[in-house]
């Protein structure tokens, strides 16, 4: 039996400027769906905010062309690989639960000898 996890972002809602259509923060949520044999036994979600800041380097996408794949990849860059990778696998240390451990799956083997 073995026990994977799969994760999906999506991206609930964004704020603009409606000056020229350039997101300044993204509402996103990561769900985690542990599944046994092909068969989902669990599902945990994380959500947050994520600020890009107001500065313009003049290659911005145009809002109406701007897909949920552009903002996502804009929301992993803004946590930074460290801090999703966080997210997916471990507690982090301001207290927030990791998907992993809001899951909550208890292993059903262990290592070790008994002496």
């Amino acid at each position: 039996m073995a026990i994977t996890t799969a994760y999906t972002w999506t991206i609930t809602d964004t704020v603009r400027d409606t000056s020229d259509g350039f997101i300044t923060d993204a509402y996103w949520t990561l769900t985690g769906v542990a599944s046994s044999d092909s068969v989902a036994i669990a599902t945990c979600k994380l959500s947050g905010i994520q600020n890009f800041g107001s500065t313009r380097t003049g290659s911005e996408i145009a809002y109406s062309s701007v897909t949920q794949a552009n903002v996502i990849s804009w929301v992993e860059a803004g946590l930074g690989t460290t801090e999703v990778t966080n997210f997916k696998t471990h507690t982090i240390p301001n207290g927030t639960r990791s998907i992993i451990a809001g899951i909550g799956i208890t292993p059903t083997t262990s290592h070790g000898i008994p002496w």
